[in-house]
């Protein structure tokens, strides 16, 4: 089963291909190009809902191309101030999660640890849990060019916070987000048709039919649906400049106009220790700057996380543990100018529902299926007044 990498994770791999090539410390661990990296992407706070550990392996091909591969059926836990083991369950391929009642607390320690299937173990560095200030207020402005691409400059909101900076600490921060947009539908078959009946399983499935027109046919959910969609930017700060003061009109999203209805965004904020952020920083230089390696800092980027039993195995990536201090906006649409066109939830392509014939079957409704991208259960905070 082949990944196709969320660009977060590909920042860090990125990042960790430069540092191979740069100037290294004595020390620090130089990546071998063209060897297979373990890329680790773990959270653990004191909220539920932000906590997972993800599992890639890249693994180089012929030329310059790489696969990305979910680590299947690792043993991963947790070991919280030493002794306490908290084993996490595989809920898909790769993609581990706690408990549902373990929570992190300020203060205590945590440390990842994992083997594969074919016994190679890791471990993280024991990390501590660090408080995080609240966000006082959250705003948006529309901007017509709010999102830049490589290729393209697309109307959206930004997004804004302000929140106050504790005086008797350093502090650095971190800031991710989901936008949960309603989603009408649920199936999308390619040269195909949706089938969910007594012959297929409760997914349903596409059948191919007789003759190739290079049509997709999308299908709508058979309850209310709610597409999420999470930030893919490495966004951290410091407060070297801002110690004690409160820091006004941070920019933490950049978000296209999906669809012109309402939308609800959660904001979450982190207090991170400082060796966290150093790292994130430079996968942020490294990972979504365009400078080349005339900006790689010497040093290699090599995370927290280390195979004991193999020193010059390859890793990326990094077990995060920190506080979260969570913020619900309701993301009004009404700002949005009329002659803006919205770019759908289907990466720009345009609905196209499969058209009711004389069977009066068909089109059959498509399962919302829960997963790291969409969910059947309402969100905390959803607006009552918005549509489907």
């Amino acid at each position: 089963m082949r990944l196709k990498l969320p660009p977060l994770l590909k920042n860090l791999l990125v990042a960790t291909l430069l540092f191979t090539i740069a100037c290294v410390e004595p020390y620090s661990k130089s990546f071998t190009v063209g060897k297979t990296i373990f890329i680790v992407d773990g959270k653990l706070t004191n909220n539920a809902s932000s906590n997972y550990v993800k599992l890639t392996e890249s693994i180089p091909n012929s030329g310059l191309s790489i696969s990305y591969l979910p680590v299947e059926g690792a043993s991963v836990r947790v070991i919280e101030n030493g002794n306490n083991e908290i084993n996490l369950t595989e809920i898909k391929a790769g993609y581990y999660t706690y408990p549902s009642d373990f929570l992190g607390i300020i203060g205590n320690t945590y440390k990842l640890e994992f083997e594969t299937k074919n016994g190679k173990h890791f471990e993280s560095l024991e990390e501590v849990m660090t408080p995080s200030a609240p966000i006082d207020k959250i705003y948006h402005t529309f901007d017509k060019e709010a999102v830049k691409t490589a290729t393209e400059t697309l109307p959206g909101q930004k997004i804004y916070i302000d929140t106050s900076d504790p005086a008797s600490t350093r502090d650095f921060y971190m800031w991710d987000w989901v936008l949960y947009e309603s989603q009408g539908y649920c199936k999308s078959c390619e040269d195909a048709l949706y089938y969910n009946d007594e012959t297929t399983g409760p997914l349903g499935e596409c059948r191919a039919t007789r003759f190739s027109n290079n049509v997709t046919y999308d299908y709508n959910c058979d309850r209310n649906c709610w597409e999420k969609i999470t930030s893919d930017k490495v966004n951290v700060m410091n407060d070297e400049f801002s110690n004690g003061k409160p820091i006004i009109g941070r920019l933490v999203a950049e978000i296209p106009i999906y669809q012109k209805i309402g939308a609800l965004l959660e904001v979450r904020q982190y207090g991170i220790p400082k060796r966290v952020y150093e790292y994130l920083n430079l996968v942020a230089s490294q990972g979504q700057n365009t400078g080349g390696l005339a900006d790689t800092p010497p040093a290699t980027l090599s995370g927290n996380i280390s195979s004991p039993d193999d020193l010059e195995q390859a890793v990326a990536g990094y077990f995060i543990v920190s506080s979260v201090s969570r913020s619900l906006y309701w993301l009004d649409k009404s700002d949005v100018p009329d002659e803006v066109v919205a770019t759908g939830l289907f990466n720009g392509r345009k609905v196209n529902p499969e058209q009711a014939g004389q069977d009066t079957t068909r089109p059959p409704l498509a399962p919302c299926v829960e997963s790291d991208t969409r969910t059947p259960f309402q969100p905390e905070g959803w607006s009552t007044k918005a549509q489907f």
